[in-house]
């Protein structure tokens, strides 16, 4: 802590320094040459001093993207702002929805469309069906992006979480902030502004439904409030509900797609509720099918119960299973929350806040029936009584049986479909004292932050391995699934997993904040503050899922296999800013201010970091903004990253060690450990890769680190009121990626260097076994490797249309507002020093590791108002993109097309009973989403992208009580 405390006098050494010579030169600049007219007789249209003066009788505020409270709302900082009125525009009852449309938004995210594959994961990011949306600014991912609640940190960082109606303004700041607010401000800040002085109450119901009837949403809030002197109380709740949505319901998603030479075709799981069953070339020829080069033909049942060979006939490829249909496009959710904020004034000088909201959410995804093999660990012995073939099913060779180990695999359509069920608690304060320093400038906070969330999963209709042989030896026929005793029978073997997230917040923090002392261009202000933060999660997994990963099995199937882990970090940091103003209102300089700040986090787990901004912004005259920053940025290891247990993730991997002679073997001791010479490598044999955090397999990580620059014109033309346009050049580049390492890059990267440390991950099996030289797993932590590095413009105009009449009608009054971001580069460096690797520019393509990046995006928005009607139309523009290795015959890239959304809304009050309805209609063109094959993780399409429902009509009724 010593050491803090001088690296923070030092800063602030620096500060006043930096300040003291502003001053200097300042006073040498603006004194009056002999001879020339006195500066006040020149008459300024304000003088500077009265200009002061005036600030001062304003109320300042803290902006979103600094720690000084001022009166400019334009600042070096490029925010966007979103008030409750534009929300409600939306007609959207959750934050994700209407958050995620923004231009600067892109990459990968989840919201309610993503479906659950019911995987053992800890972390949130990795999860669908949970009904969370989260947001990724810049394409930089859900864990780069910063979400705040009146400048303070969230436990869960679920955007939907957040009730609307305790909402006054969003802010979004897309740039690095790690000066100002720490970690994980890497893609930018969005930072939730609550409501301070509300006065009366208001009730509003919504509803919604598609153009196909489904997808119906229903939900109420109900704000309360009341202020004065002395200070505010805001009181609310809030419910919603969604019901899910088949992809069976709609054409591009009812059956999975592969682009196979060109050509879109309808596909599926080779595992079918008839069965994909392994027989040898005796039994292969009864039935005339074609045998492979390992003398093994494929049967499937035809009819009957499958007691008999006449049952069965042979597999082509058209026995395929559509488990798309059961996925949803927009999964179940319920929600219910509450809100309390208020304030109270407790002397002139010492006032007291609190802020606290929960929310529960229950919420769903689903799976098709479990797909199950002899793989997984269970076998059909020869003379079971259900099997006709008089040969054994299993995964490998068992003693004394020549006729053993042919593969059976089935679809347990009888057992139902799996569900994915999600119970989230989520509960946040934010509190403390707010006061001044007699009668000084300076002001102080003192608050406490505190986070909670609790997230229990259920996966119903899991298979349990043990019961499901027990079924199987008891005499159960499980080639005849139709039969509803044969369903019920197996049904008996199912599992229900549990998997519990607990994730806690707490922190501490002392801020103040005020002017040091005057120059003649105003004075300069300072803030700085310490904090101290702990963050916790403990993830635990029901004894049917923990997986061993020495047999890569669980009780259940593989896929839902995971690990309990748990974790902790705290982190203590000290900051400074300070904004001087060193020149005002001289020709070339109607104001000139620097910013400059430093921030010094260390934390428990990775050591002490300090990053710097400066930041300048220049009024040459009063209508134009140059601005311009630079801050170093970083983001140490979550929760996840660092703790999270193993899971299995199943690799493509093509081993580098096969087929090399013993004196290639002996070059690569440790990539190839075991390996014979010439060794061709046995492809039956399944590789397991193991997902973990760092800590699982006792690796050390360290944090990104990089930088953050942006340039930009803010011009608000005095010769055409209402209008102000914005242009912004940015920049983030970013070193020592946190991201989990994928098997083949394991591989390669120890073949090309065998003191590389990735080498410890690879687990072959040795000499004495019969499957030696054969890797049985590979774990693939979170590790830091690669750089990053994206760049564009962000483009912004607002107009408020100067009041006209037409013949003496009056049209009523019009504003537009036009955001639009265009990426140029999105370069990853995926891994920097192995042989082959180079640098990719994402830009303009869609990608399962980095999402959709498209090139432009954009939104133009009008209003209009006139007595009590009011209306809104909104069109969104996602520019096309390149699907790379789309295709799974050549690998070649496929287009994905630009989009236009367009949305309308319509709105009147009826005064006399404080009453305001609304109607509005999203995806007016009833526009269907881009295909992106089996590329997508999602029934052909890109969730966190495009719209999945089509046309939607929504209605809300809001009343209010004065």
């Amino acid at each position: 802590m010593k050491m803090q405390n001088q690296r923070l006098t030092t800063a602030v050494r620096i500060t006043l320094s930096l300040g003291a010579m502003a001053a200097s030169s300042l006073v040498l600049a603006q004194q009056v040459p002999a001879g020339s007219e006195p500066a006040a007789a020149k008459a300024p249209a304000k003088p500077a001093k009265a200009q002061k003066n005036e600030a001062k009788s304003m109320q300042a505020v803290q902006v979103t993207g600094s720690l000084i409270r001022r009166v400019d709302t334009e600042t070096a900082s490029p925010v966007v702002s979103l008030d409750a009125g534009a929300i409600a525009n939306t007609g959207k009852p959750t934050l994700g929805q209407v958050l995620q449309q923004l231009s600067s938004v892109s990459g990968n995210a989840a919201n309610t469309s993503n479906n659950s594959n019911g995987g053992g994961g800890a972390s949130p990011t990795l999860e669908g069906g949970d009904g969370a949306a989260r947001i990724s600014l810049r394409g930089l991912g859900t864990s780069r992006t910063l979400v705040l609640i009146d400048g303070q940190r969230m436990a869960n960082a679920d955007l939907n979480m957040i009730p609307e109606n305790m909402i006054q303004r969003v802010d979004v700041l897309a740039e690095g902030a790690s000066t100002v607010y720490g970690s994980d401000a890497i893609g930018g800040v969005v930072n939730f502004i609550l409501k301070k002085d509300y006065k009366g109450a208001e009730i509003s119901a919504n509803g919604g439904v598609s153009g196909h009837n489904d997808g119906n949403r229903r939900g109420f809030s109900l704000t309360a409030g009341n202020s004065g002197d002395k200070g505010s109380i805001v009181f609310g709740l809030n419910y919603n509900k969604y019901d899910p949505v088949l992809a069976s319901a709609r054409g591009y998603s009812r059956q999975q797609l592969y682009l196979s030479d060109g050509v879109p075709t309808p596909q599926g799981s080779s595992t079918i509720p008839t069965g994909r069953i392994q027989v040898g070339a005796a039994l292969a020829g009864r039935y005339g099918c074609s045998v492979n080069s390992s003398g093994v033909g494929l049967l499937t049942l035809a009819s009957g119960d499958g007691s008999s060979l006449d049952d069965y006939r042979c597999r082509t490829s058209s026995d395929v299973y559509n488990y798309n249909a059961y996925n949803y496009i927009q999964t179940s959710q319920e929600r219910l929350g509450s809100f309390l904020l208020g304030n109270y004034k407790i002397t002139d000088k010492l006032s007291f806040f609190g802020d606290v909201f929960y929310t529960h959410t229950s919420s769903s995804g689903q799976d098709a029936p479990a797909p199950t093999g002899v793989g997984d660990g269970w076998t059909l012995a020869a003379d079971n009584p259900s099997n006709p073939f008089g040969q054994t099913f299993s995964s490998g060779a068992v003693a004394g049986d020549a006729n053993s180990g042919y593969g059976l695999n089935t679809r347990l359509t009888g057992l139902g479909s799996r569900l994915h069920t999600f119970s989230t608690d989520n509960l946040q304060l934010n509190t403390g004292f707010r006061g001044a320093y007699g009668d000084s400038s300076w002001t102080w906070d003192a608050m406490v932050d505190y986070g909670y969330s609790n997230r229990t999963q259920h996966n119903y209709n899991e298979v349990n391995i043990d019961k499901f042989q027990q079924a199987i030896d008891s005499g159960v026929n499980i080639f005849d699934q139709a039969n509803p005793s044969v369903a019920a029978a197996l049904r008996a073997g199912l599992d229900t997993p549990v998997y519990k997230l607990v994730q806690d917040m707490k922190q501490v923090q002392f801020d103040s904040t005020g002017e040091l002392w005057d120059l003649p261009a105003g004075a300069i202000q300072l803030s700085a503050g310490a904090l101290y933060r702990q963050q916790s999660m403990v993830y635990n997994v029901s004894r049917d899922a923990i997986l061993n990963t020495a047999t890569s099995t669980c009780s259940v199937l593989q896929e839902a296999c995971g690990s309990p882990g748990r974790g902790s970090f705290n982190v203590k940091e000290l900051y400074v800013e300070s904004l001087i103003p060193l020149l005002s209102e001289i020709p070339g300089a109607y104001a000139l201010n620097l910013d400059i700040g430093v921030r010094s986090s260390q934390y428990s787990t990775t050591g002490t970091t300090t990053n710097k901004k400066i930041a300048l912004e220049w009024r040459p005259i009063p209508d134009l903004l140059a601005r311009g920053t630079i801050s170093q940025v970083f983001r140490a290891p979550n929760l996840d990253e660092l703790y999270d247990g193993q899971t299995i993730a199943g690799p493509n991997l093509n081993d580098p060690c096969v087929g090399l002679s013993a004196s290639q073997v002996a070059a690569h001791p440790k990539a190839c450990a075991g390996v014979p010479a010439g060794w061709s490598g046995n492809p039956n044999i399944q590789v397991g890769a193991f997902y973990s955090g760092s800590k699982a397999v006792g690796g050390d990580l360290k944090p990104e680190h990089g930088k953050s620059i942006d340039l930009g014109l803010v011009y608000d033309p005095s010769w055409l009121p209402g209008m102000s346009a914005s242009v912004d050049f940015w920049h983030i580049y970013l070193s020592n990626l946190l991201t989990a390492i994928t098997a083949q890059t394991v591989a390669n990267s120890c073949f090309s260097n065998e003191s590389s440390p990735y080498c410890s991950y690879i687990h072959r099996y040795d000499a004495s076994s019969k499957q030696a030289g054969n890797i049985y797993y590979i774990n693939t932590p979170v590790v830091n490797l690669g750089n990053l590095d994206t760049s564009g413009i962000d483009y912004a105009m607002n107009y408020r249309i100067p009041h006209f009449n037409l013949g003496g009608f009056n049209p009523g009054n019009f504003t537009a507002s036009l955001n639009a971001t265009y990426t140029a580069s999105y370069k990853n460096d995926a891994t920097p020093g192995m042989a082959g690797s180079g640098t990719v520019n994402y830009a303009g393509t869609y990608t399962q590791q980095f999402g959709n990046i498209a090139r432009w995006r954009s939104s133009l928005t009008l209003n209009w108002t006139r007595g009590n009607w009011s209306a809104q139309w909104q069109s969104r523009y996602i520019n096309h993109a390149t699907n790379l290795d789309a295709d799974s015959v050549t690998g070649a890239s496929a287009p994905l097309a630009s989009i236009l959304y367009n949305s309308i809304q319509l709105g009147y009050e009826v005064k006399p009973i404080h009453t305001r309805f609304d109607i509005g209609i999203d995806n007016l063109s009833n526009k269907i989403p881009p295909l992106v094959y089996q590329n997508s993780a999602d029934y052909n399409v890109d969730t966190s992208t495009y719209d999945t429902l089509g046309r939607y009509f929504w209605a809300r009724a809001t009343m209010k009580f004065l």
